[in-house]
């Protein structure tokens, strides 16, 4: 199997396994237990665009939480441009034990394209809760010219016993850190060394951990980053 069908294939499987968890999200979501959030971006026509930017703020209310977050971009098309974006911050609440799963992936094949990817997470937990969490970013560029990738996934899990979730305002600052965060990776995209320098630098990732502890006041905050180019 060749590159080109290689991403074809994985381009299928994640495409397939973004409508799982989107379905299963409508079902599940409604026990107030787990909470999936998917930002897709797939422009399908030469130098076009597409965007998608989602949020979510909510609370869980079992004795288990799960939280899974998804920014997903692709350009497969001549000059076009994809750009996905997510935003959750989840209140575990009473919940002792939970997961949550962050990932950001982006890939392009296709001449002049670019793909872009943020995924941002926030969880709040009380002290003493068990939380297993996973921060993934996938980037990749194939049998393609001029073409560039940047995925980065930011996850907070916010151990607080004050506050359980943030204000509107603080809302509308974090999803306004994100914007920023887009659009200084798809500057960062246009040489090696920016690149470099953006994944040293972690583009956003202390903006985002100010607002948190002003907003929080938190006791312990555990942040993982990670940000990938093609």
């Amino acid at each position: 199997m060749n590159l080109h069908r290689r991403l074809e294939a994985t381009v299928l499987a994640v495409s397939l396994l973004l409508a799982t968890t989107a379905s299963s999200g409508m079902l599940l979501q409604r026990k107030g237990q787990d909470f999936d959030l998917v930002a897709s971006a797939n422009p399908a026509t030469p130098h076009s665009s597409d965007t998608d930017r989602t949020a979510m703020f909510d609370r869980g209310r079992g004795k288990r939480t799960q939280a899974d977050a998804v920014a997903s971009s692709s350009a497969t098309c001549n000059g076009c441009s994809g750009t996905a974006t997510a935003v959750q911050v989840i209140s575990f609440g009473k919940a002792r034990k939970g997961t949550a799963d962050n990932l950001a992936n982006a890939w392009s094949t296709c001449n002049n394209c670019r793909a872009t990817s943020v995924s941002i997470q926030v969880i709040l937990i009380r002290p003493g809760a068990t939380v297993t969490a996973r921060n993934r970013a996938l980037a990749a560029n194939v049998g393609c010219s001029g073409c560039s990738t940047t995925a980065v996934a930011v996850q907070l899990v916010v151990v607080t016993s004050k506050r359980d979730s943030l204000s509107r305002q603080a809302r509308k600052d974090l999803e306004a850190l994100a914007a920023q965060l887009e659009s200084e990776l798809q500057g960062a995209t246009r040489t090696k060394a920016a690149r470099t320098a953006a994944a040293k630098n972690k583009p956003g990732l202390a903006r985002i951990q100010t607002l948190v502890r002003q907003e929080l006041k938190p006791s312990e905050i555990r942040p993982n980053f990670t940000l990938k180019t093609g």
